[in-house]
């Protein structure tokens, strides 16, 4: 199913997008959506009694995508073509999120985190694709719809796994994987160590683009990489499983070092080397899920999420519309963000103060969502424009994450909903205040 959604994908927003010249919004969309939103959908997921309904969603979702697609293909009306792709991408977004979310969570559940299992899981949308784009067509594009149907109908009825014998590898199996253990240190250390998997997650992530990055890829080579990228995540778990965790770890990074260094000597040299980071791949997710345990989902989210950084960064500066300018201008952009981050954080601690609230876990989550929700938003107008519907739209996703955030560490969805209200909409005021002073001034 993994193979099918993300073949699914990129064939739809191909066939979309293959005519039109400007389709980097529509991508910077779609992988915003699909990838940074899964922290979310992830700690939905974990808090849902009836996951089935996730993957439901998701096919309704992907549904609705290709019958957009198609009315753009059948109307070949430009006026009506941006608001529809934007409308497909969004909805392939969110459907894609969704399914990932709960695959991962189901997978990590049912065989109790197997190393391999996850592996698997996480290795067949590379190569999904690479089909998907090579033989993007809507024939191709029908059948994995209704393949998704079949086999989201199918898995409703599936027990439990037994092909991995429904558990984790533990110590006496010559490894030294994490164990559910790691859950009994501090709320700080599980923090650490999650933000540190997460960081090199999002190194691996630079490290696997920035193998190919240069080389032109045709299709024999496209479907060569996407096979390699799977392999690589399909079997990193059973070398843990036949090594033991560190020794296996070990040889997988010397070897990738070994193999970037002469990475130009030879193609096969590239692959091997690309084979090798990918196999670490199934590592980083089976810690998180020790870390995380009884939170798969929100684990799985997490580190989807940190493969976007790398992956934008191992980018050359002419690959993506905005990002060049970005990459030559990144001190401005810092100083940008951070005026606009940390007044809002004293503005909102400010509020929540105000309102009584003296909880040290709340007041720290407020820090952590501002850093989580304003700094993508600023970036987002940065990149787009910041008219007022830009702001207005932003502003509403704000505010539906915040009420959910507080939600989590208040436990009341009405005292959540009222945080979120007041400290968006008061440093919203103070900042229009403030905006509106400056410009006074300079006039």
């Amino acid at each position: 199913m993994h193979f099918l959604v993300d073949g699914l994908c990129i064939c739809c927003l191909w066939l979309t997008t293959i005519h039109i010249e400007q389709v980097i919004g529509i991508y910077i969309t779609y992988n915003v959506l699909a990838f940074l939103t899964q922290p979310l959908t992830g700690w939905c997921a974990d808090r849902m009694h009836q996951p089935h309904w996730m993957l439901i969603a998701s096919v309704v979702l992907l549904t609705l995508a290709v019958l957009t697609a198609s009315i753009m293909d059948a109307l070949s009306r430009p006026d009506v073509t941006e608001p529809l792709l934007y409308s497909m991408a969004v909805l392939l977004g969110i459907g894609n999120s969704l399914f990932h979310v709960w695959g991962g969570r189901q997978t990590a559940v049912r065989t109790e985190n197997d190393i391999r299992a996850v592996g698997v899981f996480v290795s067949t949308g590379a190569f999904g694709l690479a089909i998907g784009a090579v033989f993007a067509s809507w024939g191709l594009l029908y059948v994995l719809l209704l393949s998704i149907g079949v086999l989201a109908l199918k898995t409703q009825a599936l027990p439990l796994p037994s092909l991995y014998g429904g558990s984790s590898i533990s110590a006496n199996e010559n490894t030294s994987a994490p164990s559910n253990r790691s859950l009994h240190l501090g709320r700080a250390s599980v923090s650490a160590i999650l933000v540190l998997i997460m960081l090199i997650v999002a190194g691996r992530s630079f490290a696997g683009e920035a193998f190919t990055t240069g080389i032109t890829k045709n299709a024999v080579l496209l479907l060569v990489l996407g096979a390699t990228a799977m392999f690589g995540k399909m079997l990193g778990g059973w070398f843990v499983k036949g090594l033991g965790m560190w020794k296996a770890l070990m040889l997988m990074v010397i070897g990738a070092i070994l193999c970037f260094i002469g990475k130009d000597l030879h193609i096969a040299v590239m692959l091997a080397g690309l084979f090798l980071v990918n196999c670490t791949m199934p590592i980083t997710l089976y810690w998180a899920n020790a870390l995380l345990k009884g939170r798969e989902g929100l684990a799985f989210g997490l580190l989807a999420a940190a493969l976007m950084p790398g992956y934008l960064i191992a980018q050359p500066t002419h690959a993506f519309w905005g990002m060049s300018y970005i990459l030559h201008h990144t001190s401005y952009i810092i100083h940008y963000l951070l005026f606009a981050l940390l007044p809002t954080i004293l503005i909102e601690l400010g509020v929540l103060w105000l309102l009584m609230e003296r909880r040290r876990k709340v007041l720290l989550s407020s820090i952590a969502v501002n850093v989580l929700t304003n700094v993508p938003l600023n970036l987002a107008l940065f990149i787009w424009g910041n008219s007022i519907g830009h702001i207005l739209i932003g502003e509403v996703i704000v505010f539906i994450v915040e009420t959910l955030w507080y939600w989590h560490f208040t436990r009341n969805l009405r005292q959540a909903t009222i945080y979120s209200f007041l400290c968006n909409a008061i440093s919203f005021l103070i900042g229009l205040l403030g905006w509106s002073l400056f410009a006074l001034c300079d006039t």
